[in-house]
Formats: C-alpha cells, structure tokens, sequence
C-alpha cells in the first residue's frame, strides 16, 4: 500500500518496483525502490537522504524528472542490497522543503519486504562421506591446543590495551568541551574552502564541531540526530540559547542539502557566529582555554 504525504502541495510515495512486488528475496539479492516525489513547479526541494540505511547499502541511484501541468514529477530508482532477513523495513527517505526562510522536513512511507536466507529449508547433505581417520590421530588435540594459546594471546592483548588506555586517560585529560571546539573552529581552512566553492564541505565541518561541544557539554547523543532532534532535546535541557544553535543548524541544512549558498558576508563570519555560540553557552566563570 503506498502512503502519500502532503505538504504544501508536496507528494512523495516509496514502493517496491513491480517486478519486485512477487518475487522471493535472498539475502544479497539487489532491489529496487520507486521513489516518487511531485510538487508544484519552482518549488525549492533537496535531494533524498536517510538518517540510517541499516541493513540496506545503495548501490545505484538514477533519477527522471518530467513536467505535467505546473508540476514536476521527479522519479528516483533506488537499488539497495539487503544484508539481513527476515521482514525488513526501508526507513523513510527525507527531503528538505525550503519556503523563503522556512525550512521543514517531508517524508515518505516506509516499505516492507521479506528476505530469506541464501541457504534452503530442510536442505540435505549431499557430500561424499570422507574415509575414516585412522588413530592415534593427535590433529583435534594440536588444533584445541592453538585455539587456547590464541585466546590466552588476545586476553592478554585485551588486558594490556585496556591498561594502555587507563594510562593514557590519566596523562592526558581531554581538554573541555569549549576549548576543544574552538580549538578545532580555528583549524577550519576557511578561506582556502571558500576561495575554491567548497561551502558544503564549510558548514558540513562547523556543524559537526558544534554537534561533538552539544554531545560533551551537555551530555546527549548530538552527534547522531537531526537539526529538528537537537533543537527538541537543548529546548528540554532549558539551554538558553537554543534557539541560536537551531537557527545555526538550520541554516546549515540550507547549504548543505538544498542547494543554498549563503550571501559572502554571512559565510565568512560563520566560524565566528559559531564561536560565538560555543562562548555564550559554556558554563559561568570558565575561561575559554580553560584545562
């Protein structure tokens, strides 16, 4: 069954592609989705992209697009690889809506398929009986023996590692959050990146430095959620500035999904704007190279 989504005119509807509808799936076996999304023409909407794919991988992805109407229909065929059985779920594929300075989420539906495994049910041995192995055959024992010495070797390994890092941990503790992230902010190339066009690459880095300072300062998983997750969860936190990392999060979005380039002015305070965000939300009284 597809489900259609609407916003603003939007519709976007994932289904497996016909001839995949019937036919019995093994793990490793390629499939491909129809990914359909029609809106009205000169609507601004970004490519798909998924939070995770697991236990799926894309490897191919072809698009056409087509005008009807005042609308454009953009079909995209995705060929995943399933790497797991049983009923599986394809997760949403997500694209960004950008409506003057409002960006929003829209998201089709997930699809379900069934994967069996490579090996048939009830499937008999059919390989030749091999001849009895005379005794004292002394293999079995020299292979346990090697199997032991090989785990005793990697406990001990385990062992040292583990108090390798204990050691290390002590020596050397991680500088805070704040002076690690600035300190990283500063290493960006910036002007070398935004004399050769590389903005996406620009806000992709600045972004994850402020995900990583959100994950260590405030003590929840930034690094793995949207812009859309991260302002919930600093707005539950009662982070004054919440707002201002959203906006900054979201801006970033613009560039890095839809298509948007920033005026030059804007681009080259970003570093700073993000600085700015670091020092007005580390603790009170701490100094920004503070150990």
């Amino acid at each position: 069954m597809i489900l259609l989504l609407f916003f603003a005119q939007i519709e976007i509807s994932a289904q497996l592609k016909g001839e995949y509808v019937t036919k019995k799936l093994t793990i490793g076996d390629p499939v491909e989705i129809l990914l359909t999304t029609k809106y009205p023409d000169g609507t601004a909407l970004s490519e798909p992209f998924v939070d995770s794919l697991e236990p799926f991988m894309i490897i191919d992805q072809q698009n056409q697009l087509v005008q009807e109407k005042g609308f454009a229909i953009n079909t995209y065929t995705i060929k995943l690889v399933p790497f797991s059985t049983g009923q599986l779920k394809v997760p949403s594929f997500k694209f960004l809506h950008r409506e003057g300075e409002v960006i929003d989420t829209v998201s089709s539906n997930e699809v379900l398929l069934l994967v069996a495994s490579v090996m048939p049910e009830n499937m008999e041995d059919i390989n030749d009986i091999k001849r009895a192995i005379e005794y004292p055959n002394f293999l079995p024992l020299i292979i346990a023996a090697a199997f032991i010495v090989a785990a005793l070797l990697s406990y001990l390994a385990y062992r040292f590692v583990r108090k390798l890092r204990k050691a290390r941990a002590v020596t050397r503790p991680l500088p805070p959050p704040w002076a690690e992230a600035i300190a990283a902010l500063d290493n960006i190339p910036k002007d070398d990146w935004l004399a050769r066009g590389l903005f996406k690459k620009y806000y992709y880095a600045i972004s994850e430095i402020l995900k990583h300072y959100l994950e260590r300062r405030f003590e929840f998983n930034a690094a793995e959620q949207t812009t859309t997750e991260i302002a919930a969860c600093l707005k539950m936190l009662r982070i004054p500035q919440h707002e201002e990392f959203n906006g900054f999060f979201t801006r970033a979005d613009m560039v890095k999904y839809a298509k948007y380039v920033p005026p030059q002015t804007e681009m080259s305070t970003a570093v700073d704007a993000a600085k700015e965000l670091i020092s007005r939300s580390r603790p009170e009284g701490s100094a920004e190279g503070e150990n």
